[in-house]
């Protein structure tokens, strides 16, 4: 792991800020667990606070939102959102090696011949083998 991406004091001090501001039941607590993992997973901490505030909105009760973050931190955990963006990116990239599209607007994918077809049509018909 890149030990050079550390964040400074100030930088953990607004992370905990946007923690403690997190409206969910029960409070956020900082603890000196919350402070290591920040930290530690320092470039895991946004898409794990978008992680959490997605779990707040969608799941059903959350008994220790703590360790929802942790377990977000560790695990590089996003929003369901952001991992399907990054999957359609990644089978794009795939796709556009093996020269079965030349570009992507939108939810549209632009074949060799110049055919445009749905995303998800074509994620369908050509689903990404490495």
């Amino acid at each position: 792991m890149d030990k050079s991406v550390q964040p400074s004091q100030q930088e953990v001090q607004f992370v905990l800020q946007q923690l403690r501001e997190i409206p969910c039941t029960p409070q956020f607590r900082l603890n000196a667990q919350i402070q290591r993992t920040v930290r530690r997973y320092w470039e895991n901490v946004p898409g794990a606070i978008a992680y959490l505030k997605e779990a707040i909105r969608t799941w059903k009760g959350i008994k220790s939102p703590e360790a929802v973050f942790v377990a977000a931190c560790k695990e590089g955990r996003k929003p369901e959102t952001q991992q399907a963006k990054s999957a359609v990116k990644e089978w794009f990239e795939w796709a556009r090696r093996q020269r079965i599209v030349i570009a992507m607007s939108g939810e549209v994918v632009y074949t060799a011949d110049g055919e445009a077809v749905a995303l998800a049509e074509m994620m369908r018909r050509c689903p990404m083998h490495m």
